[in-house]
Protein backbone atom coordinates (compact mmCIF):
# COMPACT_ATOMS: atom_id res chain seq x y z
CA UNK A 1 0.00 0.00 0.00
CA UNK A 2 1.05 3.33 -0.91
CA UNK A 3 -0.66 5.49 1.62
CA UNK A 4 -2.00 3.94 4.55
CA UNK A 5 -6.03 4.87 5.28
CA UNK A 6 -7.07 6.08 8.55
CA UNK A 7 -8.40 3.06 10.66
CA UNK A 8 -10.88 4.58 13.69
CA UNK A 9 -10.32 1.60 16.45
CA UNK A 10 -13.52 1.57 18.25
CA UNK A 11 -12.59 0.45 22.00
CA UNK A 12 -15.66 0.11 24.80
CA UNK A 13 -14.73 0.35 28.16
CA UNK A 14 -16.53 0.46 31.54
CA UNK A 15 -14.91 0.44 35.14
CA UNK A 16 -12.22 -1.74 33.67
CA UNK A 17 -8.71 0.79 34.66
CA UNK A 18 -7.38 -2.26 36.06
CA UNK A 19 -6.54 -4.00 32.71
CA UNK A 20 -7.36 -1.51 29.86
CA UNK A 21 -3.98 -0.94 30.12
CA UNK A 22 -2.84 -3.95 28.13
CA UNK A 23 -5.87 -3.63 24.83
CA UNK A 24 -4.52 -0.34 24.70
CA UNK A 25 -1.00 -0.92 24.04
CA UNK A 26 -1.84 -3.49 21.48
CA UNK A 27 -3.34 -1.18 19.44
CA UNK A 28 0.05 1.34 20.30
CA UNK A 29 1.98 -1.71 18.90
CA UNK A 30 0.04 -2.60 16.24
CA UNK A 31 2.42 -2.65 12.75
CA UNK A 32 0.28 -0.41 10.96
CA UNK A 33 0.51 2.77 11.99
CA UNK A 34 -1.99 5.17 10.37
CA UNK A 35 -5.39 4.55 12.93
CA UNK A 36 -7.52 6.44 15.70
CA UNK A 37 -8.21 4.87 19.14
CA UNK A 38 -11.63 6.05 20.61
CA UNK A 39 -11.82 4.85 24.13
CA UNK A 40 -15.44 5.07 24.97
CA UNK A 41 -15.94 5.74 28.82
CA UNK A 42 -19.99 4.40 29.74
CA UNK A 43 -19.37 6.37 32.46
CA UNK A 44 -16.93 4.69 35.01
CA UNK A 45 -17.09 5.22 38.38
CA UNK A 46 -13.25 4.16 38.85
CA UNK A 47 -10.05 6.16 37.46
CA UNK A 48 -10.74 5.03 33.86
CA UNK A 49 -10.98 8.73 32.88
CA UNK A 50 -7.28 9.95 34.59
CA UNK A 51 -5.92 6.25 33.08
CA UNK A 52 -6.61 7.19 29.27
CA UNK A 53 -6.11 11.33 29.49
CA UNK A 54 -2.73 10.30 30.81
CA UNK A 55 -2.59 7.93 27.00
CA UNK A 56 -3.86 10.97 25.00
CA UNK A 57 -0.94 13.59 26.55
CA UNK A 58 1.62 10.51 25.32
CA UNK A 59 0.13 9.56 21.66
CA UNK A 60 -2.59 12.13 19.73
CA UNK A 61 -4.07 9.24 18.05
CA UNK A 62 -6.07 8.32 21.04
CA UNK A 63 -9.23 9.91 21.68
CA UNK A 64 -11.11 9.87 24.89
CA UNK A 65 -14.70 10.14 24.44
CA UNK A 66 -17.48 9.34 27.36
CA UNK A 67 -20.68 7.40 25.71
CA UNK A 68 -23.69 9.59 24.97
CA UNK A 69 -26.07 6.90 24.35
CA UNK A 70 -27.35 3.95 25.95
CA UNK A 71 -25.78 2.82 28.51
CA UNK A 72 -24.61 -1.19 27.94
CA UNK A 73 -22.81 -2.99 25.47
CA UNK A 74 -24.18 -1.70 21.74
CA UNK A 75 -24.35 2.34 22.93
CA UNK A 76 -20.73 2.99 23.53
CA UNK A 77 -19.98 1.51 20.20
CA UNK A 78 -22.76 3.53 18.20
CA UNK A 79 -21.13 6.72 19.96
CA UNK A 80 -17.41 5.57 18.81
CA UNK A 81 -18.45 5.08 14.86
CA UNK A 82 -20.22 8.56 14.98
CA UNK A 83 -17.36 9.77 16.29
CA UNK A 84 -14.92 7.93 13.58
CA UNK A 85 -12.84 9.84 11.22
CA UNK A 86 -11.26 7.15 9.33
CA UNK A 87 -11.74 5.10 6.05
CA UNK A 88 -12.20 2.08 8.29
CA UNK A 89 -13.58 0.82 11.33
CA UNK A 90 -12.25 -1.64 13.78
CA UNK A 91 -13.25 -3.31 17.30
CA UNK A 92 -11.56 -4.04 20.44
CA UNK A 93 -12.86 -4.91 23.97
CA UNK A 94 -11.26 -3.26 27.06
CA UNK A 95 -10.41 -7.15 28.20
CA UNK A 96 -8.77 -8.31 25.10
CA UNK A 97 -5.13 -7.95 23.04
CA UNK A 98 -5.00 -8.04 18.97
CA UNK A 99 -1.70 -9.54 18.02
CA UNK A 100 0.23 -7.22 16.39
CA UNK A 101 0.17 -8.28 12.65
CA UNK A 102 -4.06 -7.65 12.59
CA UNK A 103 -4.29 -4.26 11.40
CA UNK A 104 -2.01 -4.77 8.85
CA UNK A 105 -2.88 -8.13 7.27
CA UNK A 106 -6.41 -6.83 7.72
CA UNK A 107 -5.70 -3.98 5.51
CA UNK A 108 -3.58 -5.94 3.03
CA UNK A 109 -6.34 -8.57 3.07
CA UNK A 110 -9.36 -6.04 2.11
CA UNK A 111 -7.01 -4.65 -0.31
CA UNK A 112 -5.28 -7.78 -2.45
CA UNK A 113 -9.15 -9.61 -2.64
CA UNK A 114 -11.25 -6.68 -3.50
CA UNK A 115 -13.35 -6.79 0.33
CA UNK A 116 -15.25 -4.51 2.22
CA UNK A 117 -14.74 -6.63 5.21
CA UNK A 118 -12.43 -8.49 7.15
CA UNK A 119 -12.54 -11.41 9.75
CA UNK A 120 -10.09 -13.59 11.47
CA UNK A 121 -9.49 -16.18 13.41
CA UNK A 122 -8.87 -15.74 17.63
CA UNK A 123 -7.61 -17.71 20.18
CA UNK A 124 -8.94 -17.68 23.66
CA UNK A 125 -7.38 -17.06 26.94
CA UNK A 126 -9.00 -19.33 30.40
CA UNK A 127 -7.29 -19.22 34.09
CA UNK A 128 -4.21 -18.34 32.17
CA UNK A 129 -4.04 -20.65 29.40
CA UNK A 130 -4.29 -19.65 25.99
CA UNK A 131 -6.23 -22.37 23.54
CA UNK A 132 -6.09 -22.70 19.52
CA UNK A 133 -10.10 -22.45 19.25
CA UNK A 134 -9.71 -23.62 15.73
CA UNK A 135 -7.97 -26.72 16.56
CA UNK A 136 -11.37 -28.21 18.33
CA UNK A 137 -12.62 -30.84 15.73
CA UNK A 138 -16.14 -29.41 16.10
CA UNK A 139 -14.59 -25.73 14.25
CA UNK A 140 -12.60 -28.05 11.80
CA UNK A 141 -15.34 -29.56 10.42
CA UNK A 142 -17.59 -26.30 10.07
CA UNK A 143 -14.21 -25.12 8.17
CA UNK A 144 -14.04 -27.78 6.10
CA UNK A 145 -17.99 -27.67 5.42
CA UNK A 146 -17.44 -23.57 4.33
CA UNK A 147 -14.53 -24.24 2.43
CA UNK A 148 -16.46 -26.46 -0.06
CA UNK A 149 -19.14 -24.18 -0.40
CA UNK A 150 -16.90 -20.82 -0.70
CA UNK A 151 -13.99 -19.35 -2.49
CA UNK A 152 -10.41 -20.33 -0.81
CA UNK A 153 -7.63 -18.24 -1.66
CA UNK A 154 -4.09 -19.42 0.28
CA UNK A 155 -4.86 -18.92 4.24
CA UNK A 156 -8.48 -16.57 3.31
CA UNK A 157 -11.57 -17.61 2.30
CA UNK A 158 -13.51 -15.32 0.62
CA UNK A 159 -17.50 -14.83 0.98
CA UNK A 160 -19.17 -13.01 -2.63
CA UNK A 161 -21.92 -11.11 -2.22
CA UNK A 162 -25.05 -12.99 -2.19
CA UNK A 163 -23.36 -16.55 -1.51
CA UNK A 164 -25.69 -17.65 0.28
CA UNK A 165 -23.28 -16.87 3.96
CA UNK A 166 -26.38 -16.04 6.00
CA UNK A 167 -28.15 -19.51 5.04
CA UNK A 168 -24.99 -21.20 5.72
CA UNK A 169 -25.12 -19.23 9.29
CA UNK A 170 -27.93 -20.14 10.03
CA UNK A 171 -27.98 -23.73 9.61
CA UNK A 172 -24.53 -24.54 10.83
CA UNK A 173 -24.11 -22.37 13.70
CA UNK A 174 -21.10 -20.78 12.06
CA UNK A 175 -19.20 -19.37 15.01
CA UNK A 176 -16.34 -18.48 12.99
CA UNK A 177 -16.57 -14.93 13.01
CA UNK A 178 -15.81 -12.23 15.76
CA UNK A 179 -16.04 -8.53 16.13
CA UNK A 180 -12.98 -8.04 17.62
CA UNK A 181 -11.41 -9.27 14.43
CA UNK A 182 -13.54 -7.20 12.20
CA UNK A 183 -12.26 -4.40 10.30
CA UNK A 184 -15.06 -2.89 7.47
CA UNK A 185 -15.52 0.04 5.07
CA UNK A 186 -16.94 3.21 7.30
CA UNK A 187 -19.28 4.14 4.24
CA UNK A 188 -21.21 0.74 4.90
CA UNK A 189 -22.70 2.59 7.52
CA UNK A 190 -24.76 4.55 5.41
CA UNK A 191 -26.20 1.39 3.93
CA UNK A 192 -26.63 -0.67 6.66
CA UNK A 193 -27.69 -0.32 10.53
CA UNK A 194 -25.53 0.08 13.59
CA UNK A 195 -25.74 -1.80 16.24
CA UNK A 196 -29.28 -2.44 17.85
CA UNK A 197 -29.18 -0.83 21.24
CA UNK A 198 -32.15 -2.93 22.54
CA UNK A 199 -29.72 -6.05 22.54
CA UNK A 200 -27.73 -6.45 25.52
CA UNK A 201 -26.36 -10.06 24.00
CA UNK A 202 -26.10 -10.90 20.63
CA UNK A 203 -25.53 -7.20 19.23
CA UNK A 204 -22.36 -8.22 17.27
CA UNK A 205 -23.80 -11.17 15.87
CA UNK A 206 -26.69 -9.32 14.91
CA UNK A 207 -24.54 -6.24 13.68
CA UNK A 208 -22.29 -8.49 12.07
CA UNK A 209 -24.90 -10.61 10.19
CA UNK A 210 -26.49 -7.24 8.68
CA UNK A 211 -23.57 -7.04 5.63
CA UNK A 212 -24.22 -10.92 5.10
CA UNK A 213 -25.21 -11.65 1.07
CA UNK A 214 -24.68 -7.91 0.76
CA UNK A 215 -21.00 -6.99 1.09
CA UNK A 216 -17.94 -9.13 -0.15
CA UNK A 217 -15.98 -10.69 3.17
CA UNK A 218 -13.01 -12.35 3.69
CA UNK A 219 -12.04 -14.40 6.72
CA UNK A 220 -8.46 -14.55 7.32
CA UNK A 221 -7.58 -17.99 8.71
CA UNK A 222 -4.94 -16.80 11.22
CA UNK A 223 -5.67 -16.04 14.43
CA UNK A 224 -5.41 -11.83 15.47
CA UNK A 225 -6.09 -11.54 18.83
CA UNK A 226 -6.48 -13.30 22.46
CA UNK A 227 -9.88 -13.57 23.52
CA UNK A 228 -9.80 -13.40 27.21
CA UNK A 229 -13.04 -15.36 28.96
CA UNK A 230 -13.23 -13.59 32.64
CA UNK A 231 -16.08 -13.39 35.08
CA UNK A 232 -16.64 -9.77 34.33
CA UNK A 233 -17.68 -11.12 31.01
CA UNK A 234 -21.17 -10.22 29.67
CA UNK A 235 -21.26 -13.73 27.95
CA UNK A 236 -17.88 -15.62 28.61
CA UNK A 237 -17.63 -15.24 32.32
CA UNK A 238 -16.67 -19.38 31.95
CA UNK A 239 -16.38 -22.28 30.40
CA UNK A 240 -19.71 -23.64 29.93
CA UNK A 241 -18.11 -27.03 28.30
CA UNK A 242 -16.79 -27.62 32.18
CA UNK A 243 -20.28 -26.80 34.17
CA UNK A 244 -22.34 -29.80 35.17
CA UNK A 245 -25.90 -28.45 34.34
CA UNK A 246 -27.06 -31.46 37.34
CA UNK A 247 -25.43 -28.89 40.10
CA UNK A 248 -25.46 -25.66 38.69
CA UNK A 249 -28.47 -24.63 40.94
CA UNK A 250 -25.96 -25.13 43.91
CA UNK A 251 -24.25 -22.03 42.69
CA UNK A 252 -27.40 -19.19 42.62
CA UNK A 253 -24.63 -16.36 40.58
CA UNK A 254 -23.78 -18.62 38.01
CA UNK A 255 -27.09 -19.95 37.30
CA UNK A 256 -28.80 -16.42 37.21
CA UNK A 257 -26.13 -15.28 34.71
CA UNK A 258 -26.46 -18.40 32.86
CA UNK A 259 -30.50 -17.67 32.71
CA UNK A 260 -29.75 -13.97 31.50
CA UNK A 261 -27.48 -15.38 28.78
CA UNK A 262 -30.49 -18.07 27.87
CA UNK A 263 -33.12 -15.38 27.32
CA UNK A 264 -30.37 -12.99 25.41
CA UNK A 265 -29.97 -15.98 23.15
CA UNK A 266 -33.33 -16.70 22.45
CA UNK A 267 -34.17 -12.55 21.63
CA UNK A 268 -30.89 -12.88 19.16
CA UNK A 269 -32.55 -16.43 17.67
CA UNK A 270 -35.62 -14.37 17.15
CA UNK A 271 -34.30 -11.51 15.59
CA UNK A 272 -32.71 -14.48 13.24
CA UNK A 273 -36.05 -15.65 12.49
CA UNK A 274 -36.97 -11.66 10.77
CA UNK A 275 -34.38 -12.26 9.01
CA UNK A 276 -35.27 -15.51 7.38
CA UNK A 277 -38.25 -13.47 6.13
CA UNK A 278 -36.45 -12.23 3.06
CA UNK A 279 -35.90 -16.02 1.47
CA UNK A 280 -37.37 -17.47 -0.91
CA UNK A 281 -40.94 -19.68 1.11
CA UNK A 282 -39.64 -23.45 0.68
CA UNK A 283 -36.25 -22.38 2.45
CA UNK A 284 -37.89 -20.03 4.67
CA UNK A 285 -39.96 -22.72 6.02
CA UNK A 286 -36.90 -25.18 6.47
CA UNK A 287 -35.11 -22.92 8.07
CA UNK A 288 -38.44 -22.48 10.34
CA UNK A 289 -38.36 -25.70 11.21
CA UNK A 290 -34.58 -25.33 12.06
CA UNK A 291 -35.23 -22.22 14.48
CA UNK A 292 -37.84 -24.16 16.39
CA UNK A 293 -35.61 -27.03 17.21
CA UNK A 294 -32.63 -24.45 18.25
CA UNK A 295 -35.31 -22.49 20.43
CA UNK A 296 -36.71 -25.58 21.67
CA UNK A 297 -33.35 -26.77 23.29
CA UNK A 298 -32.87 -23.31 24.28
CA UNK A 299 -35.91 -23.35 26.05
CA UNK A 300 -34.87 -26.90 27.20
CA UNK A 301 -32.15 -25.97 28.53
CA UNK A 302 -33.32 -23.12 30.87
CA UNK A 303 -36.15 -25.42 31.95
CA UNK A 304 -33.83 -28.32 32.56
CA UNK A 305 -30.93 -25.59 35.03
CA UNK A 306 -33.85 -23.91 36.99
CA UNK A 307 -36.33 -27.38 36.91
CA UNK A 308 -35.73 -27.41 41.08
CA UNK A 309 -38.35 -23.93 40.80
CA UNK A 310 -41.43 -25.64 39.54
CA UNK A 311 -43.27 -22.69 38.13
CA UNK A 312 -40.20 -21.30 36.29
CA UNK A 313 -39.32 -24.81 34.73
CA UNK A 314 -42.51 -25.50 33.71
CA UNK A 315 -42.98 -22.18 32.34
CA UNK A 316 -39.53 -22.52 29.88
CA UNK A 317 -40.81 -26.52 29.63
CA UNK A 318 -44.12 -25.07 27.91
CA UNK A 319 -42.31 -22.40 25.77
CA UNK A 320 -39.67 -25.41 24.96
CA UNK A 321 -42.50 -27.75 23.79
CA UNK A 322 -44.51 -24.55 21.77
CA UNK A 323 -41.47 -24.86 19.14
CA UNK A 324 -40.99 -28.63 19.32
CA UNK A 325 -42.54 -31.50 20.94
CA UNK A 326 -40.10 -33.93 21.45
CA UNK A 327 -39.33 -36.86 24.35
CA UNK A 328 -37.10 -34.96 26.24
CA UNK A 329 -39.14 -31.60 26.84
CA UNK A 330 -42.16 -34.29 27.63
CA UNK A 331 -39.90 -36.46 30.05
CA UNK A 332 -38.97 -33.47 31.86
CA UNK A 333 -42.63 -31.77 31.91
CA UNK A 334 -43.33 -35.10 33.85
CA UNK A 335 -40.23 -35.10 36.31
CA UNK A 336 -41.18 -31.69 37.11
CA UNK A 337 -44.20 -32.39 38.01
CA UNK A 338 -43.64 -35.03 40.55
CA UNK A 339 -42.11 -34.90 43.64
CA UNK A 340 -38.68 -34.43 44.39
CA UNK A 341 -38.51 -38.11 46.40
CA UNK A 342 -40.00 -40.06 43.97
CA UNK A 343 -37.69 -38.40 41.00
CA UNK A 344 -34.60 -40.53 41.78
CA UNK A 345 -33.12 -41.18 38.04
CA UNK A 346 -36.15 -41.04 36.28
CA UNK A 347 -34.65 -38.30 33.67
CA UNK A 348 -32.08 -38.82 31.52
CA UNK A 349 -30.73 -35.64 30.25
CA UNK A 350 -29.16 -35.43 26.74
CA UNK A 351 -25.48 -35.68 26.86
CA UNK A 352 -24.44 -31.99 25.40
CA UNK A 353 -27.18 -29.66 27.08
CA UNK A 354 -25.04 -26.68 25.77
Amino acid sequence: MNQQPLVSVILATYNRAAIVSSSIESVIGQTYTNWELIVVDDRSTDHTKELIEQYCLKDARIKYVVNDRTKGVPGPKNCGMLQAKGEYIAFLDSDDQWFDCHLLDSMRIIEEKKVDICFAFWKEQVNGKVNDVFDDISYQQRLESVQKNFDVQDDVIVFPAESGLLEKYITDSLSIFNIITMVFKRSLLETFEMFGEGYEAGEDSAFIINFFDHCRIALHCKPHFVYNLSQDSVYFFCDRRALDPDTIYENKEVLDKLELIGLRTVSFKMHLRQKMENFDPKKRKRLLLLSNYALARQFYTLSYINRDEQKKALRYCFMSMKHNVNVFNILLMIYILISKKKRNNFLKRPVDLW
